[in-house]
């Protein structure tokens, strides 16, 4: 809004804020965006998470949504008369009434999941919530083998309450929580009690201030705190907890794996969501060694890419004893292997239904000693995972698929393939020759020869618009739409999410589109993104065909020499900023030379695409004769030199 204003003198004045950061009213905000037929997308929870916005405490972020549940389920002014601890944050009367209103409407658990859900949206940067998909996963192999949930289920670090809801949806009755701020608290214990299940939430440290320290379950579920430089590990170092060894100081996943541990029944499962990098520290080696001797570890899945915030990710099955006789095995998982690939729409593609069902499947078998028959998974004693690195990850001991075999017949094929794709990439580079008339460099300051984005804006011949967060439900000008993330249009996997959104700000052929205000990255819309909406981070600049060539557009956004300056640093630290369209100019070309340089630009982006293949192509092709090289399938016939 700060940008309209300087833009346009008739916008609205502020209200509050500071210079540099102002505040506006909305709805004068709202009424200015109808009269110039922009297109507005308010729901009524987006109205209601901004006037909470207003009113919350930066200190405590989360103290306005628990106070906005407990309005919701009818106890607000009962807390604020108790005092809730003296830690209550009332809500102004009218914010009161409108989140009355709001769940009267949608009714109270959706209309908190909608408020939730832009809570977390907003503060991802603070707050790690377990993604739905990962958290069903956990939830399964936390169940038995004929599908039935554990009747008791423990999140030590529950955050705002996703697994425990996931875990009540399936069937679990006795639902215990514990996290170490007091808002996220009160938030999951809200959350769960809206949708109709009994919980015991409370705040604390679980390690240092264990808040269930009689109570045993069936199953514990968390997705570990990550970064902890100081866990207690001064304060506890005689805790009967540490049966398994008293874990390194840089090692707080042990200590908390051992804390699940201690909450288990016997027989009881724990399934945690932990690094990649626990799998493989020199100073874990003893306390992995020592879970694999007594059979507490029973399978380590490596989730695919992207599953978390982390680089990699592992979920750890760990139990109980029952009885005196440890397993002899245990299950590796590399889920990675069943992310699917389209043709049509290049990049990865993370089937969760399948993965869940796979990976599900495949742990039962293991349970119940059948054969794994998956090639992304294998059964391992013991003795063989005990090597001295006690290294328990799992790619390297799940089989690849030369282990079975070398098939020849298809490698030379996929040779010959490369071969044909590298003897075409000469063909495929664009011939130029020298401008016969080329353009005189401007002098400092001097824009008469080139024009600016923003004055292409104003005249009309080019509109822009920044992509939005995911809006959950229509509102009667929207339609259901695919939803294009920044991750998704740098890596050009396509849209991974959906929203709703009006027809006139779908991708389109001839849009072009930026991320993360980097001019650099700027490229057309890829075929298989038209129809979806654009999200945060990604700006679309839609150009008037008859004025503007889009290939012309892109191309000189992204080759221009500032255009590196002003965006590598907003592309490689992943900052969403807006892009300054008020410094960016294009040379002024009539529209034959703009289609005349656009085509070559296009004949580049197909040089580059080409010379991807050959290199993917390539490094399988190298791949595969190096692991079969390895195994002993294959000699090398060195004829070449003769």
């Amino acid at each position: 809004m700060s940008n309209w204003r300087r833009r346009y003198a008739d916008f609205p004045t502020p209200v509050g804020g500071t210079a540099g950061s102002p505040r506006f009213l909305l709805s004068e905000a709202v009424n200015w965006l109808k009269e110039r037929g922009r297109s507005v997308r308010l729901t009524p929870a987006d109205e209601m998470w901004r006037a909470m916005e207003a009113v919350r405490d930066p200190g405590r972020p989360g103290a306005v949504l628990a106070s906005a549940g407990f309005r919701l389920l009818g106890e607000e002014s009962a807390r604020s008369q108790a005092g809730a601890e003296g830690d209550a944050l009332p809500l102004p009367s009218a914010l009161g009434a409108d989140i009355d209103g709001l769940g009267r409407e949608l009714g109270a658990a959706d209309a908190f999941e909608q408020l939730h859900r832009r809570w977390t949206e907003a503060h991802a940067r603070q707050v790690e919530v377990t993604p739905p998909a990962v958290a069903a996963l956990m939830c399964a192999l936390a169940g038995s083998a004929d599908g039935e949930a554990p009747v008791s289920v423990l999140d030590p670090a529950c955050g705002t309450g996703g697994l425990l809801l996931r875990a009540a949806e399936t069937g679990t009755s006795v639902l215990l929580g514990q996290d170490l701020d007091r808002d996220l608290a009160e938030i999951a214990a809200v959350r769960l009690r809206l949708h109709g299940y009994d919980v015991s939430v409370k705040p604390g440290d679980s390690l240092l201030g264990d808040v269930h320290p009689t109570s045993h379950v069936r199953g514990v579920v968390c997705d570990l705190p990550s970064g902890q430089r100081d866990w207690g590990r001064a304060e506890l170092g005689y805790d009967t907890r540490w049966t398994h060894g008293l874990p390194p100081k840089g090692e707080p996943e042990l200590a908390w794996l051992q804390h699940a541990l201690a909450h288990l029944d016997d027989g009881g499962r724990a399934v945690l969501l932990m690094p990649a990098g626990v799998a493989a520290r020199p100073s874990g080696r003893r306390i992995r060694a020592e879970m694999l001797r007594r059979g507490t570890l029973r399978a380590v899945v490596a989730l695919p890419s992207g599953a978390s915030r982390a680089p990699g990710a592992h979920l750890w099955v760990v139990e109980r004893a029952r009885s005196a006789a440890p397993p002899q095995d245990v299950l590796f998982v590399d889920a990675d292997a069943l992310v699917g690939h389209d043709a049509e729409q290049p990049g990865i593609r993370t089937d969760w239904d399948k993965v869940r069902a796979a990976v599900t499947l495949v742990w039962h078998r293991f349970c119940a000693g059948a054969d794994l028959d998956a090639g992304f998974a294998d059964r391992v004693p013991i003795t063989a995972a005990l090597r001295d690195d006690v290294d328990v990850t799992p790619a390297l001991y799940v089989r690849t698929e030369s282990d079975g075999g070398f098939d020849l017949t298809r490698w030379e094929g996929e040779r010959a393939e490369w071969l044909r794709l590298l003897n075409g990439l000469p063909n495929t580079l664009p011939v130029v020759r020298q401008a016969p008339y080329p353009p005189p460099g401007p002098a400092e300051g001097d824009t008469s020869s080139r024009v600016s984005l923003d004055d292409l804006i104003r005249s009309g011949a080019l509109r822009a618009w920044r992509g939005s967060p995911p809006q959950h439900t229509p509102d009667g000008t929207t339609a259901r739409s695919q939803l294009l993330a920044l991750d998704d249009g740098l890596s050009r996997s396509g849209p991974s999410g959906h929203t709703y959104v009006v027809e006139s700000e779908r991708l389109r052929e001839g849009d072009v589109l930026v991320f993360a205000a980097a001019p650099e990255s700027a490229r057309p819309a890829d075929p298989w993104e038209y129809g979806a909406a654009a999200g945060p981070g990604v700006t679309v600049l839609r150009s008037v065909r008859a004025v503007l060539d889009p290939w012309f557009l892109a191309g000189t956004m992204a080759a221009a020499p500032g255009s590196r300056r002003l965006g590598t640093s907003a592309v490689t630290a992943g900052r969403r900023s807006r892009l300054d369209t008020g410094r960016l100019f294009l040379p002024v070309r009539s529209l034959e030379e703009q289609r005349r340089i656009g085509q070559g630009f296009r004949d580049i982006a197909t040089f580059e695409e080409s010379l991807a293949a050959v290199v993917d192509q390539g490094r399988s092709v190298a791949r595969q004769l190096a692991e079969a090289l390895a195994a002993g399938l294959v000699d090398p016939i060195d004829d070449r030199r003769r």
